[in-house]
């Protein structure tokens, strides 16, 4: 009899539990549909400054919907709202909750901005490649604080034998040769499978970043001069 209320009485909390993350959801997703608005209105109205709810400008450069959007496109695969949270962290944005990420998820979902795999899983919208000869890789804040860029969803685009371990310890992969557009000679690399992206992070990202003034959302393309050597160029931004 007494497991039986134990039972019943978890059957209940579990279903408020949910009942209450939905609310919160759907709050957190209001939220952010008006921050939006709001954003768009102050733009809209001359001399207007966009203030906190405090009165103060408290709000950050980007709204966190927009960095999201940015993530997501740049990993361009599959990721968990914990995955999401860890990129928003490396680039920044340290204080972001499970909670809110996972509210500002549901939201963009339901506006077609990006797409619900399943439950906690989202994925960027797919956009065809058009030159298969080149890929363009969206950047983050993440790449440019940590001198990387990630090459989720183009990893066919080098030969399978780049890809290395995970770590150094293990097997390399072959050697890829990069020449960064506007730096003397040239680097190797291989892929690290586990962050997928290409292992090297030294200065040559840092000065190619610099030099080019690229920043979080600009693209740079990696085209293929063989298969075994690359070009790293930066895009136009658009007009």
């Amino acid at each position: 009899m007494e497991a039986d209320r134990l039972r019943s009485e978890l059957d209940q909390v579990t279903a408020e539990l949910e009942g209450a993350r939905l609310e919160y959801a759907s709050l957190g997703a209001k939220i952010a549909g008006l921050e939006a608005r709001r954003a768009a209105l102050s733009r809209a109205v001359p001399g207007t400054v966009e203030h906190g709810i405090f009165g103060s400008a408290d709000l950050p450069a980007k709204y966190r919907t927009e960095d999201i959007v940015e993530v997501l496109t740049a990993v361009g695969t599959d990721m968990t709202i914990k995955q999401v949270i860890a990129a928003l962290h490396e680039s920044g944005r340290a204080a972001e909750t499970y909670d809110n990420v996972g509210a500002d998820l549901a939201y963009l979902a339901e506006e077609g901005r990006i797409a619900r795999v399943r439950r906690g899983v989202y994925a960027p919208l797919r956009q065809p490649q058009a030159d298969p000869e080149r890929i363009a890789v969206t950047l983050t804040q993440g790449n440019l604080n940590n001198n990387h860029i990630y090459l989720s969803g183009h990893l066919d685009f080098c030969p399978e034998d780049a890809i290395g371990a995970a770590n150094k310890q293990g097997k390399l992969g072959r050697p890829l040769t990069l020449h960064f557009e506007g730096l003397p000679g040239t680097a190797d690399t291989d892929i690290a499978p586990d962050k997928k992206i290409f292992r090297l992070r030294d200065w040559h990202w840092h000065e190619f970043f610099k030099q080019h003034d690229l920043h979080a959302g600009d693209q740079v393309a990696i085209e293929r001069i063989s298969a075994y050597e690359y070009r790293v160029v930066p895009l136009p931004r658009a007009a």
